[in-house]
């Protein structure tokens, strides 16, 4: 079991299984043994709901007015600011539910780059994760910004992806959505699946 620091969470017990493969011309050449390609074992998704918190304006980085109408706010993912989040199991085909932390945090940063060429996103990770391995994004996904907050056991075995989404205002003249909805999925492995290599 894998403690995660501050948050006195245990995560699963590890099913520990081996897929046995046999050769053929679509595995790479694999002619036997235990086949290092990680298979899926069970699988659980969750719920997320939780709350943005925008840079303050005028700040760097805050989202800015749009310049073709300065009464407005520039539209579209702007996602600067601290986004914090709760995640429920919605579906559970594990024999153990997978665990999950007491709230989930990150901050985003957004400034022009050294080149003056765009914009630059910086992320810090504020959920206390212990051991645990991490990785985090977020983008466009047409109806605002989603996030790619994955954790994953130092084996690999064990894999969590939340994917919190924060919506884009309805009218540009309203301030931004501080809601924070979305999805996340679990899955555990049988070898090392920690995409992140």
């Amino acid at each position: 079991m894998t403690r995660i620091a501050g948050a006195s969470v245990f995560f699963g017990i590890l099913v520990a299984t081996t897929a046995c493969g046999v050769g053929g011309d679509d595995d790479g050449g694999f002619t036997g043994g235990t086949d290092p390609k990680p298979g899926i074992v069970c699988s659980a998704s969750f719920k997320i709901n939780g709350t943005f918190a925008p840079i303050p304006a005028g700040s760097p980085g805050a989202r800015p007015q749009d310049p073709e109408d300065p009464t407005k706010l520039l539209a579209g993912c702007w996602p600067a600011g601290t986004w914090t989040f709760t995640a429920a199991v919605a579906d559970n085909q594990c024999p153990t539910a997978p665990a999950v932390l007491p709230s989930y945090s990150f901050k985003v940063d957004r400034m022009e780059g050294a080149d003056m060429q765009g914009l630059v996103d910086t992320y810090t990770n504020t959920t206390s994760v212990g051991a645990m391995q991490w990785h985090l994004s977020v983008s466009s996904n047409g109806q605002g910004c989603e996030g790619n907050f994955e954790f994953g056991t130092m084996d690999g075995k064990d894999y969590w992806n939340m994917q919190p989404v924060l919506l884009n205002p309805p009218n540009a003249t309203d301030p931004p959505t501080t809601t924070i909805t979305g999805q996340g999925d679990y899955d555990e492995y049988n070898n090392d699946g920690w995409p992140w290599k």
